[in-house]
């Protein structure tokens, strides 16, 4: 998901982002196919991302703690991503909680059965996982150039990660407040897809996913 910043509570209300992802040579073809992408990725990131609970990961969730400096703005974040239930894009109920001076009522946390007493910080948010067996198991790092394109309702994200086999990929997302909206998003990322030319690049792994591949092929 392409995080906006919030407070230190929660987000309360969980969305669905719905998203597609293509993947290029570099970033100067993903410019030329998308012709608007170079205009309007206004924004740097350098992120550092490590997924939390093996187990957790194998059956379809995500649990996570991001780094990400944002325009020289640094953030910490946690985040959980439910079980994908799209066909074409990516659609997964999803929560990001901002972390970056601790977390007083965590939505993640409650979620996962931890009954959470006073504020938390990212020590102690990694205790908590730990506890409940969602060690560590991988991360990756890399950097992205975010925006959106307003005509079409989309927000955009190229990402440059060399522990990837697909190193540059573009993100186009659209998020939903219920599943009936995420399907009709879903069905316009479709149109995005056939407007430019773009099928014979889908990436349908998360990267995530692509790193669990590279990481643990040989099992």
């Amino acid at each position: 998901m392409l995080r906006e910043m919030t407070n230190s509570k929660a987000i309360l209300n969980p969305q669905y982002e719905v998203e597609i992802r293509c993947h290029f040579a570099n970033p100067d073809e993903a410019c030329r196919i998308i012709p608007f992408l170079h205009n309007c990725l206004t924004h740097n990131m350098v992120w550092e991302s490590s997924i939390y609970g093996r187990e957790f990961f194998k059956s379809g969730q995500l649990l996570r703690m991001s780094k990400d400096i944002v325009d020289n703005d640094l953030t910490y974040y946690l985040g959980w991503k439910g079980c994908d239930i799209g066909t074409f894009a990516n659609i997964r109920e999803e929560i990001d909680e901002v972390i970056t001076h601790g977390i007083e009522e965590s939505q993640i946390l409650k979620k996962l059965g931890i009954s959470q007493q006073s504020t938390l910080y990212r020590a102690g948010i990694i205790r908590e996982l730990t506890l409940l067996g969602h060690r560590r198991f991988m991360s990756f790092k890399g950097y992205d150039l975010l925006g959106g394109y307003e005509p079409l309702g989309v927000k955009m994200k190229l990402m440059v990660c060399k522990k990837l086999k697909r190193q540059v990929l573009v993100e186009i997302e659209k998020a939903a407040s219920s599943i009936e909206e995420a399907l009709v998003r879903e069905e316009e990322l479709r149109e995005f897809c056939n407007l430019f030319g773009l099928h014979s690049r889908l990436v349908r792994e998360e990267p995530p996913a692509l790193l669990y591949t590279s990481k643990f092929s040989s099992e």
